[in-house]
């Protein structure tokens, strides 16, 4: 048995992801299990990045660039299809504006210290996801959370620069539940 025909195997057998690259496409790859294969055609079921079944694809194992798995990716969203529920349901949360002219500081003030919320603020036109760790008039801390939950280490950045807030999207409740799981295994 060959190489691919092993990897392919395994994850039938021990409903292991995997994440597939093709040739024709260099910007994306398929992630799921195999669910059966022949000399020549893959049968593979994909989940989307937040863990719901996103359709069967079928293709031509000689289109096969690589495959990854038992990797951080594999392994989180693996962990996100056994949780995909709680990364749909939308926790309520309040954010009171107080001052108009202040509305950024209101912000992150009912922000600070809080850890059942991951936060992004857009600073420069990029998007900075996590905690915020501390508050002044002028500046604020974030602890930054990548997307497969794990710890970037802290910035900096000062308040003026913000150009708006996400709170609860479906991508910071993805992050938190793995950053949350990464932590309980202490592998942050």
């Amino acid at each position: 048995m060959d190489i691919i025909s092993k990897i392919l195997e395994d994850s039938i057998n021990k409903n292991k992801y995997l994440s597939i690259w093709i040739y024709s496409d260099d910007e994306t790859f398929w992630c799921g299990k195999i669910l059966s294969f022949t000399n020549d055609i893959l049968t593979f079921q994909h989940f989307t990045k937040y863990g719901k079944k996103d359709g069967i694809i079928f293709f031509q194992l000689a289109q096969i660039k690589n495959i990854d798995f038992e990797d951080q990716y594999t392994k989180s969203i693996a962990y996100v299809i056994q949780h995909s529920e709680k990364i749909a349901k939308e926790n309520s949360i309040e954010i009171t504006i107080l001052d108009d002219e202040n509305w950024k500081n209101d912000i992150l003030n009912q922000l600070n210290k809080k850890t059942e919320i991951i936060s992004s603020i857009k600073v420069y036109g990029e998007y900075y996801t996590g905690f915020i760790l501390e508050v002044d008039e002028d500046s604020f801390i974030i602890r930054c959370i990548d997307s497969l939950g794990m710890d970037q280490g802290l910035s900096m950045f000062k308040t003026e620069d913000i150009t708006d807030f996400k709170l609860n999207d479906i991508d910071n409740r993805k992050r938190l539940l793995l950053y949350n799981w990464r932590k309980s295994l202490q592998i942050t």
